[in-house]
């Protein structure tokens, strides 16, 4: 059993209950006043800000540049997060990680000026799968080590058999890539030309990975700078007395809401289908949350050994995750900071597969993390019963074409992430055509962008999946549809999720609908797949995909009947539902 103890309390325990209502704390002695606290603060989420733009003004690939798939971050010489930019939600709290695998690796001696650092081991610091990789750079200020910068961004094709590097059918890491462990990219500030030859050599260069790892390093070297700028007008021992503050301030905001909430245990159990490969069976995560005295643990003791599969995770985005459940739920309108996971603890069966051990494969590694989110909030229903919603389409649902431009005779690498419903709400249907809560920031690609950029690709339709969201009293978000024609042959790889454990109603809600796909060819025969990697597409068929939608909250026959008009009249709903789900005939009458 792993007990990870990254962000368990060490800051001070009931302050804000011994001050009188409306009192500040006094500042200890030496610290900058509450002005300058706040305008550092600003300042550095500012700076982390800016290095977010950067990625997305250099990147080359729409993953980046469009799906927003990255996230950057600022930290202090402990390598304790000050600032972080608006990124990937899964990423919250998660990019120092690689930073501290380095330092425990190399020593804090190994880190100087100038250098650049690359990292993507999914067992210790990243535990996304190897397409996910963080470069970070320290910080120093008149020769002492005062901070790091860091950007995770998914690399299109990070090698490996399959184009994408994402196959469904990976049994080791050693099919899904190459591994950095902390890899010194720059030296003193020279770049190490050997580095890049080796991922030259091992990736498919026509999939743009080199010009986003350029991307990166300019998002590093900007972040530097931007630090420095905020350095050279306070100074070292202002700034870092001021990150020392408000981390404390956070730590004591996100005490005082969890001891809001009723003391307990709070459980809930899930499955995500398979794992693709050998097993016919779902695959359990279950997990405890213990609320109490401010603090809040997440056990996952009952969950699955790790699987053949590629659907396992290092426990690294776990405690991610976990960090994301925990700011949601406690400050979400407030900056994130290492201080907001004080408060948190986290048990993790060693070999699970929410914890996987080398060489156990992870390219599908948010298919357990979006489940255990969600299973969070199911779990804590009962403790938040007007907060909570209903469960979620479940899976991104990322669908990776390739084949041969016909333009260029070059590889093309298509990939998107696919919306859906999410959950009804104690008072308000749930949100359609929304990305799943861990990735909730990213957005999918748009039209134009697709076919401008892969001529042998037509969008034929995208638009709202009818019946799709879970009936209630208030309903679930829609899913999606959307309909592309090949004009050539290509190969498509895609996981569908979500089919045992549907998206679950709350308070009598119904569940939504479920994921799938559809591939038509042009005599009319259709295909069901479900999980399939480089799955042969013939010129001139088409690749429907459906996504899930909302469970619904509360019984259907609390619906205000106008509702249920309105959903039919705006093709939300379709007659035959409404007389099947909420007993109305299509004028709306009972």
């Amino acid at each position: 059993m792993s007990n990870v103890t990254r962000g368990r309390a060490v800051g001070i325990v009931g302050e804000e209950e011994r001050r009188l209502p409306g009192e500040r704390p006094s500042p200890a002695p030496g610290a900058p006043d509450a002005i300058t606290v706040e305008v550092i603060r600003a300042a550095l989420n500012a700076a982390a800000e800016r290095m977010r733009i950067t990625m997305i003004k250099t990147a080359y690939n729409h993953i980046i540049s469009e799906s927003l798939d990255f996230g950057c971050a600022i930290f202090d010489p402990d390598v304790r997060m000050i600032a972080q930019g608006i990124g990937l939600p899964i990423f919250q709290g998660h990019l120092g990680f690689p930073i501290e695998a380095t330092i425990r690796e190399r020593g804090i001696e190994a880190v100087r000026d100038g250098d650049v650092f690359m990292h993507n081991d999914p067992y210790t610091g990243n535990g996304n799968h190897l397409n996910d990789v963080a470069m970070y750079a320290p910080v120093f200020w008149e020769g002492e080590l005062t901070g790091f910068v860091c950007v995770k961004a998914h690399w299109s094709d990070v090698g490996g058999p399959v184009a994408s590097s994402m196959q469904v059918g990976s049994r080791e890491f050693r099919q899904e890539g190459l591994r950095f462990q902390s890899v010194r990219l720059y030296s003193r500030g020279e770049l190490n030309e050997e580095v890049l030859r080796l991922i030259r050599s091992n990736i498919r260069t026509e999939s743009g990975t080199l010009k986003d790892v350029q991307g990166m390093i300019a998002v590093c070297r900007a972040g530097e700078a931007y630090v420095r700028e905020i350095l050279s007008k306070y100074g070292r021992q202002t700034v870092l007395a001021a990150t020392r503050v408000f981390m404390e301030q956070s730590e004591r905001r996100t005490r005082a809401e969890l001891r809001k909430l009723p003391a307990g245990v709070y459980r809930a159990v899930g499955h995500f289908d398979n794992d693709g490969i050998t097993l016919d069976r779902p695959v359990r995560v279950e997990m405890a949350i213990t609320i109490g005295d401010g603090g809040m643990t997440v056990d996952f003791t009952g969950s699955d050994a790790q699987v053949v599969g590629p659907f396992n995770c290092g426990d690294a985005i776990t405690i991610s995750a976990c960090r994301l459940l925990l700011k949601c739920l406690t400050t979400p309108l407030d900056p994130v900071d290492e201080g907001c996971f004080r408060p948190l603890s986290v048990v993790i069966p060693e070999r699970s597969v929410l914890a996987a051990q080398e060489p156990a494969p992870t390219a599908r590694y948010y298919v357990p993390v979006n489940l255990l989110i969600e299973l969070g909030l199911r779990a804590l229903a009962p403790a938040m019963p007007d907060r909570i919603p209903a469960g979620a389409y479940g899976d991104q649902m990322p669908t990776i074409a390739f084949g041969t431009h016909p333009e260029t005779g070059k590889l093309f690498i298509q990939g998107d992430l696919n919306a859906g419903g999410t959950g009804a709400r104690p008072a308000y249907d749930g949100e359609s055509a929304m990305i799943i809560f861990g990735a909730s920031t990213a957005r999918n690609n748009p039209v134009e962008v697709v076919e401008s950029r892969i001529p042998s690709m037509q969008v034929l339709r995208y638009q709202v999946r009818r019946d799709s969201g879970g009936a209630g009293t208030y309903r679930g978000g829609l899913g999606i549809e959307r309909v592309y024609r090949f004009l050539s042959p290509a190969f498509i790889t895609f996981s569908l999720e979500r089919k045992v454990t549907p998206p679950w109603g709350l308070c009598g809600g119904k569940a939504g609908a479920v994921n799938g796909v559809e591939i038509t060819s042009p005599s009319g025969d259709v295909r069901h797949v479900r999980k399939a990697t480089q799955h042969p597409i013939a010129e001139g068929e088409t690749v429907r995909i459906m996504t899930g939608g909302g469970g619904g909250y509360g019984p259907p026959s609390g619906r205000d009947p106008a509702a249920v008009r309105r959903d039919v009249r705006e093709g939300y709903v379709s007659a035959e539902a409404a007389r099947r789900d909420y007993g109305f005939d299509v004028d709306g009458t009972e």
